[in-house]
């Protein structure tokens, strides 16, 4: 039986956590308007000379975006290890993000993902940014090598420049405790957070991008608190922000559910992207035409592909530090909820605690 001692900040959810709700649903309002991305396309567009132009419009005539895609899902189909191959040098492991997080957690020894809540919000923030500019460098040098080829690097580009902004998203969902690797349900919800991050204004094509919508508007921590120690169904019973949430996770399962009867628990994430990609590889094409002239194609796609790297990075991080913050308390109560968990608040036993957090 574990006897492990977790020191809890009497503030579970300190003042600037709170504001930070406020300063997150902020940032994600800026995501669906006109943003990063599209801005750095048009500047793309600007520095291109007109003879350039031209000939990416007369290839694009030549390129058919069908085909395009069926190579692309053809190379995916085939080639999914060496995919994960070349992510794999570019994407942080669970060790080093247990080791980076210990770095600025002062009063525990974080040893699992699911010790991670005990950590503040804005620290885990700092962490991640700095995470999310090794990410902005790959997605650069990998632009720049995959689009110097023309046409005959396309399709590569397409996929492990998507692979790239998938795994970036699910590493920044480690960096804030959610176990993609071992969760099924959390591996669903971090590809549909990716597809939402993909085009922020749409209204969401499914229920789950839906409801992760709906999470990027709130700005409250009320009524989530210790209800998850009678299970999400009565945080569903609560409303607001814990129906929400429950919402999210029942439907994550529900997917995760089918993916793990369709391909098993080892073809989990091909599965999950290869969904994906069929979802949003058709509109990638559309916007890779300008990558298919040699060595022009290098500096469209590596301007391009980090431009989007930002704007995905951004809004997975926005999401999972919101999800966090509201998500804190119950996800403590959850870890030190346990009889056999011995348990100290600033040396204040466990059970005058739940009593200063129960609902009122």
């Amino acid at each position: 039986m574990s006897t492990k001692t977790y020191i809890i900040p009497e503030q579970i959810v300190d003042a600037k956590e709170e504001k930070a709700l406020i300063a997150l649903t902020e940032s994600y309002n800026k995501m669906v308007a006109p943003g990063v991305f599209s801005k750095a396309v048009d500047k793309v567009g600007e520095m291109i000379p007109q003879g350039v132009k031209d000939m990416v419009a007369a290839t694009g005539k030549k390129i058919s975006e069908t085909e395009l895609f069926l190579k692309s899902m053809e190379y995916l189909t085939k080639s999914f290890q060496t995919l994960e191959q070349f992510a794999a040098k570019v994407t942080v492991s669970k060790a080093e993000i247990i080791k980076q997080i210990n770095r600025i957690s002062p009063d525990n020894e974080i040893t699992s993902l699911d010790e991670i809540c005990l950590v503040r919000s804005y620290d885990l923030s700092q962490v991640v940014g700095k995470y999310k500019f090794a990410d902005i460098i790959a997605a650069l040098a990998e632009g720049a090598a995959t689009g110097a080829p023309g046409f005959a690097g396309l399709p590569f580009n397409l996929v492990l420049s998507t692979f790239l902004f998938y795994r970036a998203v699910q590493s920044i969902a480690l960096f804030y405790g959610y176990d993609i690797k071992n969760d099924p349900a959390e591996l669903q919800i971090a590809s549909e957070v990716f597809m939402s991050a993909l085009n922020p204004k749409s209204k969401g094509e499914t229920e789950l991008s839906g409801v992760i919508a709906k999470v990027m508007l709130l700005t409250s921590t009320t009524t989530v608190k210790q209800t998850v120690k009678k299970g999400w169904t009565a945080m569903a019973q609560k409303g607001g922000v814990p129906l929400l949430l429950a919402q999210m996770r029942a439907l994550a399962n529900s997917a995760a559910k089918k993916a793990l009867e369709k391909a098993g628990k080892k073809g989990l994430e091909k599965t999950a992207f290869t969904e994906v990609f069929e979802q949003i590889g058709k509109k990638l094409t559309q916007k890779s035409v300008g990558k298919a002239i040699p060595y022009i194609g290098a500096f469209i796609g590596a301007t391009i592909d980090a431009a989007q790297m930002v704007q995905i990075t951004q809004f997975a991080e926005t999401f999972y530090c919101k999800r966090f913050i509201l998500e804190k308390e119950s996800r403590i109560y959850t870890l030190t909820g346990d009889e056999t968990a011995s348990i100290t608040v600033n040396e204040i036993p466990v059970e005058q605690i739940s009593e200063q957090h129960k609902e009122p």
